[in-house]
């Protein structure tokens, strides 16, 4: 009987294997890096622009800037930069009436409810929703549709003119809810 011991290349026998999975482990963990620090954006110097609240004459549309704002009573503003290179557009919201502005760049889901009535709101931009038949309260639940933590969903409501409620978030998937009296 002939025994022997032969011995059998291994994979990691040869020098390049070696190095092969050496360079593959070094990616992989620099990538990691990158990916869970945040890869190194720099927003210095960017800011929200802010909106203009004004009174205006009964009868006549009021112009403001869709986007968050700073320094009006109920408004939460979370100082996020925006997208570089995307401009706001102005939204006119009339000056008779309840209306929902929502402002966000991406896609929103959500819903209204005042009095008896129920509405589905789904879009993106920014848009102003006329309440029909409003009750005496208007409950508004608004919720972006990714996971965009550097665009800011904005929520407001308005009576003849004047916004006399808003919110707004910045969380990835997060949602905006507002209940108010009218």
């Amino acid at each position: 009987m002939v025994t022997g011991n032969r011995r059998r290349d291994g994979f990691l026998d040869k020098p390049w294997a070696v190095i092969a999975v050496v360079a593959g482990v070094l990616i992989v963990v620099a990538g990691v890096l990158v990916f869970f620090m945040g890869g190194g954006g720099n927003t210095a110097g960017l800011s929200t622009p802010p909106a203009a609240v004004s009174p205006s004459s009964p009868g006549q549309g009021m112009t403001v800037p869709a986007g968050g704002s700073s320094g009006q009573p109920g408004i939460l503003n979370y100082g996020v930069a925006p997208t570089k290179d995307f401009e706001l557009t102005n939204v006119v919201v009339p000056a008779q009436g309840i209306f929902i502005e929502v402002s966000y760049r991406g896609e929103y889901t959500g819903k209204y409810m005042s009095g008896n009535v129920t509405q589905d709101l789904s879009n993106s931009g920014e848009r102003v929703v006329k309440v029909e038949n409003p009750g005496p309260s208007v409950f508004t639940l608004v919720k972006k549709q990714d996971g965009s933590s550097k665009q800011v969903l904005s929520v407001g409501i308005w009576k003849d003119g004047t916004r006399i409620a808003a919110n707004s978030t910045s969380l990835p998937f997060g949602e905006v809810t507002i209940n108010n009296n009218i």
